[in-house]
């Protein structure tokens, strides 16, 4: 199976998910456990083209759990084999590509409000399926449940709220329910 090498080690991962305290820096939380994921995502290659007729192409990533939109930076991904894939995509390749024909769309008009010159997708290619690494760190709160912190294992990202929703629908679509 194809999937991406991280560019983070545990011990990088483990740094950048150790939360500080607000008010005394000095104050750490360090991750108990962490954990290496690889999720399903879509990859496909797209065109955009200015109104100024300035050409540009990027590595659009549609993941294979909720259909979310990514761009990804395509220089920084070393591609390696996964022997077993945990997480297998739950929406079919159509479905991805009918995603980012949305999500595309509207990305691109925001873009085009912020920078006040209009971009257009002109072509996207073939969708190709990949799984993507990130680093999971899970923490006990002072209530005593159980969080986590997504962190993309080859830019180095914290993962927000859609990256969050997204552990949370793989994890327990797979971990709660073994059988599927």
């Amino acid at each position: 199976m194809k999937s991406y090498k991280p560019k983070i080690t545990e011990s990088q991962a483990r740094e950048f998910l150790t939360i500080r305290g607000r008010i005394f820096k000095s104050r750490k939380v360090i991750p108990h456990r962490m954990e290496l994921v690889y999720l399903p995502y879509y990859f496909f290659p797209i065109k955009v083209k200015s109104n100024k007729g300035i050409d540009r192409r990027f590595l659009a990533a549609i993941d294979g759990i909720l259909g979310s939109f990514a761009l990804v930076d395509e220089s920084a991904m070393e591609e390696q084999d996964l022997a077993e894939a945990e997480f297998q995509p739950r929406i079919s390749p159509e479905q991805a590509r009918e995603s980012l024909l949305h999500e595309a769309k509207w990305f691109l008009y925001q873009k085009s409000f912020r920078s006040r010159e209009k971009y257009k997708l002109v072509d996207a290619g073939e969708s190709e399926l990949g799984w993507y690494p990130f680093w999971v760190g899970y923490y006990q709160n002072k209530s005593g449940a159980w969080e986590f912190l997504g962190l993309d294992a080859v830019s180095g990202v914290l993962q927000g709220g859609r990256g969050r929703r997204l552990f949370i629908h793989a994890f327990a679509d797979k971990r709660l329910n073994p059988q599927k």
